[in-house]
């Protein structure tokens, strides 16, 4: 019986400029996205996934913050990755992070 993956984090996020996201908290680590994990992003039916990927070229950076380490996922928009054509600046998304997988999709209003 397969279970149901437990869910670290849900939070809302502001598309910054250019169609910027960037994701930068412990939450991370817990799931399994520490700083030069090798990762995998693709856009798939409008939403973001961010996979680990022993074989991609992209890594997990990192940034100080008060002496701790967090690991940092900076996305841009790219040929690769259409961001732009996905999200506006300043639309709020939802950043879903689960052991091994992060998802980020337009934020369903209530």
């Amino acid at each position: 019986m397969k279970t149901k993956p437990i869910l670290l984090l849900n939070q809302t996020q502001k598309v910054g400029s250019n169609s910027r996201i960037c994701l930068w908290n412990r939450k991370l680590n817990d799931a399994g996205f520490q700083s030069g994990t090798p990762i995998k992003i693709e856009a798939i039916n409008g939403v973001i996934q961010i996979t680990k990927d022993k074989n991609a070229k992209r890594k997990v950076s990192k940034v100080i913050n008060h002496g701790n380490e967090l690991p940092v996922i900076d996305l841009k928009n790219t040929k690769a990755l259409p961001l732009a054509e996905m999200f506006s600046q300043g639309e709020k998304v939802s950043v879903n992070i689960v052991s091994g997988l992060i998802e980020i999709k337009k934020r369903e209003e209530a």
